[in-house]
């Protein structure tokens, strides 16, 4: 399966349904301000990119080849995007300083078939440092963290035709050319980078879409990955994950984005998890987790295609999660999220990918 059949299918699958869920604004966050994103964003990321001490963010548009930059005025607001066409049509970005000058830069997976290292040029424009061939699999999604424990971030990158890379930083821009593999079957899909078992090692939570499942790679310390276990999602075709602990004191959970809603598997703080609970919503093509209404409590946004917007299911603190409510956005289906403060209030606000829109909703409180 390409991800462009994929994108049909799912085109298909939304030109069919209508929303079955109520439409109700969440009074949890502002009016939603719209900025202008090409004709398909497909991935968002956020960071101080220019150094001035407010967030930024930026977008890939994959229908054009386009990256968006949006500088933050520090306000929740953000000023016209600079926009630069890519070599190829990015699907995925991931932050990270690849340099080690304290700015941080991002990777991208472009059309397919290359992992490209852009640096920062501390102002909101970046250079390529370097390309990486993905060997002509099907890439899907990327995650940064030092693996391998020698102070430089490292890279693993998805690929649909049954395996995991990592790439494994220098510390210059640089990173080494031939990965290290790790074959799946089911489709890998979204991975998710944490220390799962509490040794100050990150590990790997990856997604198999087509076989339901979600497998779990534990890291020995030096960058080398082992098979812990491998847990059928009590939906189908999972796409992404995210990490946190949704009882508070308790371990790291995974919330994992499926076809019917989002999937919670306690954890049992050793990189092995318990029976899921599936929390039903349209579907959930990935989520971000933060405290968004000041309880204590974490709560999970999600954001569903079908629906063309996002379900915001507050936490209750004890491992468990309410019953959605759902946030209407602009037409467009809603692909991508990420959660900040970007007008600097304490409270966390969230920018998210709908069509040929980049929608950024304040939090009211």
């Amino acid at each position: 399966m390409t991800r462009l059949s994929t994108l049909s299918a799912v085109f298909l699958v939304l030109a069919g349904l209508t929303a079955v869920a109520p439409i109700a604004e969440a009074r949890q966050f502002k009016k939603p301000a719209y900025y202008p994103a090409g004709t398909f964003n497909w991935t968002v990321i956020a960071a101080d990119f220019n150094h001035d001490g407010n967030l930024d963010l930026v977008t890939g548009d994959y229908d054009n080849a386009n990256l968006y930059v949006y500088l933050g005025k520090g306000d929740g607001t953000f000023h016209k995007a600079l926009v630069t066409h890519l070599p190829g049509y990015p699907s995925a970005l991931a932050v990270g300083d690849f340099n080690g000058d304290h700015i941080p830069d991002f990777a991208a997976i472009e059309s397919e078939s290359v992992l490209a290292i852009y640096l920062s040029n501390g102002d909101g424009t970046f250079r390529n440092s370097a390309n990486y061939d993905l060997g002509g699999g099907v890439p899907e999604l990327l995650a940064v963290a030092d693996f391998n424990g020698d102070g430089h971030p490292d890279i693993a990158v998805t690929n649909q035709d049954g395996d995991v890379m990592i790439f494994f930083g220098k510390g210059n821009g640089r990173f080494g050319k031939k990965p290290a593999i790790y074959e799946l079957p089911g489709t890998p899909w979204g991975v998710t980078a944490s220390d799962l078992n509490g040794d100050h090692h990150p590990d790997l939570v990856v997604t198999e879409f087509n076989g339901g499942a979600v497998a779990i790679l534990m890291n020995d310390g030096r960058g080398k990955f082992n098979l812990k276990a491998t847990y059928s999602a009590p939906s189908g075709e999972p796409f992404s994950t995210a990490v946190a602990p949704l009882k508070n004191g308790g371990n790291l959970d995974l919330i994992v984005s499926c076809a019917t809603g989002i999937a919670v598997f306690p954890g049992n703080g050793d990189g092995t998890f318990g029976i899921p609970t599936l929390y039903p919503a349209d579907v959930a093509r990935a989520s971000a987790v933060a405290d968004f209404n000041g309880d204590g409590n974490l709560d999970v946004a999600t954001v569903s295609f079908d629906f063309a917007g996002v379900y915001l299911f507050y936490g209750n603190g004890d491992g468990t999660l309410q019953q959605p409510v759902p946030i209407k956005l602009r037409n467009g289906g809603a692909l991508t999220l990420v959660t900040a403060d970007f007008n600097k209030d304490g409270f966390p606000d969230l920018a998210i990918g709908s069509g040929v829109h980049l929608a950024v909703l304040l939090n009211a409180r």
